[in-house]
């Protein structure tokens, strides 16, 4: 049985280069990959093993960028408060909960 080559170097470029929409285009082909090996019963233990890996590295990454994006839009919040001359409220605007 052949199994067809998962698209992980191109993810973790994708997700590196912060283009996430092709990330997840990417993530789809894979999980459907993963789904066609699952049925014909030759999804590996070494398969789940190295995809788990991107997994993880994925969420690492994408969290940090989110609460980096959050934090910017806060400051942004923030700055255009003191512009109008408003004081900042005492609460953020968004918060992250990880």
């Amino acid at each position: 049985m052949l199994m067809r080559q998962l698209p992980l170097g191109p993810i973790r470029q994708a997700i590196s280069s912060e283009e996430f929409g092709r990330a997840q285009r990417l993530w789809n082909e894979c999980a459907a990959a993963l789904a066609e090996e699952l049925r014909r019963g030759c999804l590996t233990q070494a398969r789940l093993s190295e995809v788990r890996e991107l997994v993880e590295w994925s969420r690492n990454v994408v969290s940090c960028e989110r609460a980096y994006l959050l934090d910017r839009l806060n400051s942004l919040h923030v700055a255009g408060e003191y512009e109008l001359g408003v004081p900042p409220p005492a609460r953020r605007l968004v918060e992250a909960r990880f």
